[in-house]
């Protein structure tokens, strides 16, 4: 069988790597890919960009593909499924209508409301002043957070009135990001442990994969910027069986039901991303895919063979997932100034990396030359028995991965509890 993976990150790379393990996969086709795809056993690059629906229909046709994973939000929530339903193809991803819980933080939280999903309060505005006299009045921290999708940075936490006005008028006045920021919405801090809850979720039921803990801050000791994640732990130390029987009950279900009563037939990953303190989940975000980089050490885990697991859950056929017994780290290593403005361009430069597993997020192949062309570079990965064993593996081997002006933390292993 042929397989087509969309997408271009360290994500997608995992989720590429993993199928091509399967016996029942030909060639795993990757549109766009990267220079880790582009050399991966089983896995073709094909330069289509994501947003070209047409270029990807005509591939899906000239190559006789019978599975596509959608890895990204952005062709998710712009309808690609919708735009693939009279295909003779299985599309592994919501429609339009079911990536909305993503791609509107509005309408997501108002899902939450109707559905009584727990979660933290919100109160939402299309004018900015209105906003701001609100935030006269608030007690900080505080939340504020973009309508739309804006790559992971259209939030602020922020710690008093003036940090937060100035959000707002850079976001509403001056549209930084662009329609995304047009309505915004103003939250309750939640405080507690922050946890990664992902699977396959189907209109009968949600297979959750392992758990996992996503390091955000992009410097040691949680300090610094939010990235869109500089390294992640699986299993998370902090799952417990009471603790997933509540996010099951009290948030899974509740989600399932609220898409089915909107007739929204829902095919496609699901990561809950929650806040968690005292063994009680709230929720603080939808994403209609799986996340990065904790899909990284998700795949290194998993023993099953996903692409059965893919085609059993789109055939509404019963899915099963083991997953080794160990743990897994990743460790990303980023471009100097991310999340901020950074240089590309730069030649990566490999030694002996032993054993550990590079996806690659942000570089292209040129010529024989590897180089640099995003912020997160790479997601460095091991699997062993313990977190401990595999974050010494990391960091005794890191080194031999070089190129201008690279940055990564040197504390991702460590747990950090709110």
């Amino acid at each position: 069988m042929n397989v087509l993976v969309i997408g271009q990150g360290g994500r997608e790379h995992a989720i590429a790597w993993k199928l091509a393990q399967s016996q029942k996969v030909e060639i795993v086709f990757v549109a766009p890919g990267n220079g880790g795809t582009e050399v991966e056993d089983k896995c073709e690059n094909i330069n289509i960009k994501i947003s070209d629906f047409s270029a990807i229909q005509k591939l899906i046709r000239e190559k006789n593909i019978k599975l596509v994973v959608i890895g990204p939000e952005d062709p998710l929530v712009n309808g690609l499924v919708d735009f693939l339903q009279n295909e003779d193809v299985l599309v592994f991803g919501p429609s339009a209508n079911g990536a909305k819980l993503e791609g509107s933080k509005i309408y997501s939280k108002k899902f939450m409301f109707k559905n009584d999903i727990p979660t933290g309060e919100a109160k939402f505005f299309s004018c900015s002043a209105e906003a701001k006299d609100y935030l006269d009045n608030c007690e900080y921290p505080i939340v504020l957070k973009a309508d739309g999708l804006a790559a992971g940075k259209g939030v602020l936490v922020a710690q008093d009135s003036d940090s937060a006005k100035n959000w707002v008028d850079a976001v509403m006045h001056d549209s930084v990001f662009g329609e995304a920021g047009k309505n915004i919405l103003v939250e309750e801090c939640l405080f507690g442990t922050e946890l990664s809850f992902m699977g396959i979720l189907t209109p009968k039921e949600f297979i959750p994969f392992e758990t996992s803990v996503d390091y955000k801050p992009l410097e040691d000791n949680n300090f610094g910027p939010n990235t869109g994640g500089m390294g992640c732990i699986s299993p998370s130390p902090f799952m417990n069986e009471d603790l997933k029987k509540a996010i099951m009950q009290n948030v899974v279900q509740p989600t399932i039901d609220g898409l089915n009563k909107l007739g929204v037939k829902y095919y496609g990953f699901m990561y809950f991303g929650l806040m968690v303190k005292d063994n009680d989940p709230k929720v603080l975000e939808f994403n209609c895919r799986l996340g990065d980089p904790e899909t990284q050490c998700l795949m290194m885990q998993m023993e099953s063979d996903l692409l059965s697991c893919l085609i059993d859950a789109l055939n509404d056929e019963e899915v099963t997932i083991d997953w080794k017994k160990g743990a897994s780290v990743g460790v990303v290593m980023a471009s100097a100034g991310y999340p901020g403005t950074y240089k590309t361009g730069c030649t990566v430069k490999f030694g002996n990396t032993g054993n550990l597993k590079i996806f690659h997020a942000g570089t292209t192949l040129d010529g024989a030359e590897l180089k640099t062309s995003g912020g997160r570079v790479f997601s460095i990965n091991y699997y062993d028995d313990n977190l401990k064993d595999c974050s010494e593996y990391i960091y005794k081997n890191i080194e031999e991965i070089q190129f201008d002006g690279n940055i990564y933390r040197t504390d991702i292993g460590k747990i950090y509890e709110s």
